[in-house]
């Protein structure tokens, strides 16, 4: 008996597993978004410039996201869209460079998918957006490289950012899609128990 109380104590006070922190690989990274309107695809566009990293932490709570996107970066296949994209009627980019996404809590659902609840600010405007990460697949070798890859989506609505909307202005929804890997750059410090809540 006082054995299996010695055993229970032990495994109480383990440190949590320690997260994994990647860096956005940029060339093998890609975030775009679509705009709805009326059920189909209005424009579609892709932002060029953009950091950030990334910790996984199945174990523990030191799990986050953590990107900057370059809204001058904006590119769609139409010189028009492009203009307009950037002006004030769309992403202010003169006034609003940039666009972030923090997330501070992650829930894993099995080994490939997981959801990052965290804020998105655009234009000033700091709503609560939850990321729905699937295909994730990480690589760890015996050499020093490793990496992750995943596909990720979100949904937004322009009105949440005040953004303009309606029959001659596109939908309010905007569809928002990473094809995203990572590349290993240290392990984060355990943080948590090991029964915490992130991956459950």
């Amino acid at each position: 008996m006082k054995r299996l109380l010695w055993l229970c104590t032990q495994l109480i006070l383990l440190p949590a597993q320690a997260g994994d922190s990647y860096d956005f690989d940029s060339l093998g990274t890609q975030m775009s978004f679509n705009v709805q309107w009326l059920g189909e695809s209005w424009v579609k566009a892709h932002f060029r410039e953009f950091s950030g990293s990334f910790v996984l932490d199945r174990r523990g709570t030191a799990s986050r996201v953590d990107v900057t996107v370059q809204t001058q970066s904006v590119e769609c296949d139409n010189w028009y869209w492009n203009a307009r994209l950037r002006s004030t009627d769309w992403l202010d980019v003169k006034r609003y460079p940039q666009m972030t996404f923090h997330a501070r809590r992650v829930e894993f659902e099995g080994s490939d998918r997981a959801i990052a609840r965290g804020e998105l600010t655009l234009r000033g405007v700091t709503r609560a957006v939850a990321l729905n990460v699937s295909h994730l697949q990480c690589e760890r070798t015996t050499g020093a490289s490793a990496s992750c890859r995943f596909v990720a989506d979100a949904h937004v609505r322009r009105s949440d950012y005040g953004l303009p909307h309606g029959f001659w202005a596109g939908g309010d929804q905007v569809d928002i899609l990473i094809s995203g890997a990572g590349v290993l750059t240290g392990t984060q410090a355990a943080q948590g128990p090991a029964a915490g809540a992130a991956g459950k």
